[in-house]
């Protein structure tokens, strides 16, 4: 498995877990940040993984 295979199902990985999170834990609360926007933020870092592992997989085949 390459590096940006890897990378690519960690970004997706990350995605469908923050979403699950988002969606699932609704009302769910703890004391610092509630598991929603938790979910939320992990879903956009995956996202953000998503993108900079494609960038990386175009600029490296120059």
């Amino acid at each position: 498995m390459s590096k940006h295979v890897a990378a690519l199902l960690v970004g997706a990985i990350m995605v469908i877990g923050g979403l699950v999170m988002y969606f699932v834990f609704h009302d769910v609360e703890t004391p610092v940040v509630g598991l929603r926007q938790a979910g939320f933020v992990i879903a956009v870092l995956g996202v953000a993984e998503l993108a900079a592992t494609v960038w990386s997989m175009i600029a490296s085949r120059d």
